[in-house]
């Protein structure tokens, strides 16, 4: 294939999709990009986009993030933007005794220490140092500093992707596919309006929608138990005069800065409300709100809250890799999909050229334990 123009069709244009639609057209690939709503109008666009490697286990996946994180400042320098922020990121406990925000602390310490992760425990003088604005409690003991982390101005770094796509002549196309499949010479993909497309190759990077094409991908929509690991809430508050300037998480409040000045926040406390749906939404932006002025001491109205999905393979690691025998069909899916983005599509591109890459070995979609749930790690830092 890579001796000649091949032809692949990407489906999904969420943060996946488009990285890698734009590494394999830098390859000089003929390529067809479909949605069935538009570039970024699924999960991607609501995401807390934090970059870390922080709470990844095992250590493939760990490995995994760390060469991600890495690879969005080569993306970055390519494209001559500004979405990638290595801020750091400050790791509290704020809860529970002295004794177990301690233990919690020296714990995550010694297990990222293990994998030679940048990270330092810092006390409250040095935290009001590095955040002044936060109202950090007197008895909070030691946090951790994680100097190599950050997050993606998500709406910049998707119009950089889609601005280079047309640049090269890759628009995203507007389709509901409602069949793939592979065969020896070609792959199949048929749109709802009865269009039928023969690539070379086809990449199903549909996030939770792919499960459609038979991959183990939890159902957002499903009733009870699944919901609360598809969903979380996420708010966006009004434009602050707060200045923040480096992702906080905690086992109280995630919070991380955006471009336009407005803030990012997760609660961890009421992701259990996910269940109830939107009807939950209205209390969670009065907690949200709340919380926000616990910790800075002013008050930061939050307009917005979206019941945002998770695009989660079943066992929580990424599928990624070829589904079929004559290397038709391409699976990118990843629950860190912006913390793996640039790297998936980078390496999604070289192997639909041919080369395979070892990083990705423990995550082909066939692998025995695709189906089985990853153990449980705490909240604080699991993204």
């Amino acid at each position: 294939m890579a001796e000649e123009k091949a032809h692949v069709c990407v489906v999904g244009a969420g943060v996946l999709g488009l990285t890698a639609a734009r590494e394999l057209a830098t390859r000089g690939v003929d390529v067809t990009v479909l949605d069935a709503a538009g570039p970024f109008a699924g999960a991607s666009h609501r995401s807390f986009a934090w970059i870390n490697a922080n709470n990844k286990p095992p250590h493939a996946y760990h490995r995994l993030n760390v060469a991600g994180m890495a690879e969005h400042d080569r993306l970055q320098d390519e494209l001559g933007g500004d979405w990638f922020h290595r801020s750091g990121c400050l790791l509290a406990a704020f809860d529970g005794t002295p004794h177990q925000r301690a233990e919690f602390t020296a714990g995550r310490l010694a297990r990222l220490r293990a994998e030679d992760y940048p990270a330092e425990p810092v006390g409250r003088a040095d935290l009001v140092h590095l955040e002044p604005a936060v109202r950090w409690p007197d008895d909070l003991g030691e946090a951790l500093y994680l100097p190599e982390e950050g997050y993606l101005d998500v709406d910049l770094f998707a119009a950089a992707l889609v601005a280079d796509l047309a640049d090269r002549g890759v628009p995203v196309r507007q389709g509901r596919v409602t069949h793939i499949a592979a065969g020896q010479e070609t792959a199949e993909v048929i749109l709802d309006d009865g269009t039928v497309l023969t690539p070379d190759v086809v990449v199903i990077a549909a996030g939770a929608a792919s499960r459609r094409f038979g991959l183990p991908v939890a159902d957002p929509a499903a009733p009870g138990g699944p919901t609360a690991r598809t969903h979380s809430f996420l708010g966006l508050t009004d434009p602050t005069e707060v200045d923040l300037g480096r992702v906080i998480i905690s086992d109280r409040i995630n919070i991380r800065p955006r471009h336009d000045r407005r803030l990012w926040v997760q609660l961890p406390p009421v992701e259990h409300r996910v269940a109830e749906g939107e009807a939950a939404l209205p209390d969670v932006r009065q907690l949200m709100e709340e919380e926000l002025a616990t910790v800075f001491g002013t008050p930061v109205p939050v307009p917005t809250v979206y019941l945002s999905a998770r695009s989660l393979p079943e066992d929580g690691f990424p599928l990624v890799g070829f589904t079929d025998a004559s290397h038709r069909v391409y699976a990118l899916v990843s629950h860190s999909g912006m913390t793996l983005s640039a790297l998936l599509g980078r390496l999604a591109a070289e192997e639909i050229g041919g080369t395979a890459s070892d990083l990705l070995a423990p995550f082909r979609p066939d692998r025995p334990a695709g189906g089985t749930p990853a153990a449980a790690t705490p909240f604080i830092g699991r993204q």
